[in-house]
């Protein structure tokens, strides 16, 4: 049996935890016999280009350079899906498992597979699919249902963009009227934002079967009408793998903790929160080592909040660790801290601190809060809550006993052994709906 797996990126692109997930899964999956191939979108290429990437066969089909609103909101780009109508009647997968929904991985590609008989499964990574600031923080405050109702998505989308909340809902409503005669997005958010929901009906309608990696995740696709009959819940898994790199040594001085963060460098993942933290708490004991994903890319804000991490001493800015190697780095780390700004199906990086033995420090939030037990194995604090992360810190630092138990708390993660063999059972599920 062969799927051919579609992440938003694929190595050696900079990647996150989707592709590692997705990595992990098609190592499972080939240990049990299945073969896998990976599929992506992207602007690098003219033509589509077959390649062994990450020892997997990697298709990267063109996409356009621009496109237009409609395709941005809507259906998606019909160019990049006759590409990806030619790979599938050359490749013959037996099921798509979409791992993203993008404006060129979108209901056009779902299309073209469900044309030519192919089953189709969506895996539920982010919350994107869902909400358009990205995160499901209602006005970037509070945790949203994340049912999508347009004049609110399209009001909360709208403030995400800097809008004050009061004008935002004037903005939204009054782009109903003014859609027809002005181009620039806000002047047609709700419009939009009513095209993107249809898309994304569509998008769950036609999915033979899809799967959500949490408890939250879950609730949210049935708030948005995915049918119970074809929804499953397959919580994340991890590759098993010993460390594969040297602990991390301290720098001079004693009774130093160390804690490390591991993402990309995107204000979802928290990386400001964790700055505001230290501006504000000089006297924290700690060197934070910051391993980061996608820097050189990053908008300039972001690469400036880089540079500000860099000129406190207690940082130490590296390079994003390889997959292989990952858990061995955290394993030299008192904590991991997972301060993310929105919900998360995982995130996996919670389970690779687990995998290394590594309690979390993490926001209280998605899935990581159904993975992380308050005072068993790490401790939860408020999303954005610069003064509680700074206490929390402060106890973890200062309190040998607390990182001592918080250690033994600790348990292995479930293997990715484990979730191929639930995935598998779908695929052939799917594969019987699509018939």
């Amino acid at each position: 049996m062969k799927v051919l797996h579609v992440p938003y990126a694929w190595h050696p692109d900079p990647c996150g935890g989707t592709e590692v997930y997705v990595r992990a899964l098609i190592t499972g999956l080939r240990e049990a016999g299945w073969e896998s191939e990976v599929a992506v979108g992207t602007r690098a290429v003219a033509g589509l280009v077959s390649e062994a990437a990450a020892a997997v066969l990697t298709h990267r089909v063109p996409a356009p350079a621009s496109l237009s609103q409609r395709v941005l909101y809507g259906a998606g780009d019909p160019s990049s899906a006759v590409v990806f109508t030619r790979l599938l009647e050359e490749r013959r997968p037996d099921v798509v498992h979409f791992h993203a929904f993008t404006p060129v991985v979108s209901v056009c590609w779902l299309q073209a597979a469900r044309d030519l008989g192919i089953a189709c499964v969506y895996t539920y990574h982010t919350p994107t699919l869902a909400c358009g600031r990205g995160t499901l923080l209602r006005w970037g405050e509070v945790p949203c249902d994340g049912e999508m109702k347009p004049l609110r998505c399209a009001a909360c989308t709208l403030n995400g963009l800097g809008v004050a909340r009061p004008v935002s809902w004037a903005l939204a409503l009054f782009s109903a009227v003014t859609a027809p005669f002005l181009s620039r997005v806000p002047f047609r958010m709700w419009p939009l934002t009513r095209l993107r929901r249809r898309a994304v009906r569509r998008w769950m309608e036609e999915m033979n079967r899809i799967v959500a990696l949490s408890a939250w995740s879950k609730a949210v696709l049935v708030r948005n009408g995915v049918s119970v009959a074809k929804l499953r819940l397959v919580r994340h898994g991890l590759e098993r793998s010993g460390p594969g790199a040297p602990k991390v040594a301290p720098v001079e001085g004693a009774g130093v903790t160390r804690l490390g963060f591991f993402g990309r460098v995107d204000r979802a993942k928290g990386l400001g929160l964790l700055a505001e933290v230290l501006r504000l708490r000089p006297d924290l004991k700690l060197e934070l080592h910051c391993h980061l994903i996608g820097e050189a890319s990053a908008e300039p804000s972001l690469q400036e909040l880089a540079r500000v991490l860099r000129a406190d001493s207690r940082v130490r800015v590296h390079e994003a660790a390889p997959p292989e190697s990952v858990i061995g780095v955290m394993s030299g780390y008192d904590a991991v801290l997972v301060p993310s700004q929105g919900f998360e199906t995982g995130p996996l990086v919670v389970l690779e601190a687990f995998a290394a033995g590594v309690p979390v420090i993490g926001s209280d939030l998605g899935g990581i809060a159904e993975w992380v037990t308050q005072e068993v194995n790490g401790l939860l604090c408020p999303p954005g809550d610069a003064g509680a992360w700074g206490l929390a810190l402060e106890r973890f630092t200062t309190d040998a006993a607390l990182r001592g138990r918080l250690g033994e708390g600790v348990k292995p993660p479930p293997g990715m052994k484990e979730v191929a063999a639930r995935m598998m059972d779908i695929y052939k599920e799917a594969m019987t709906d699509a018939g």
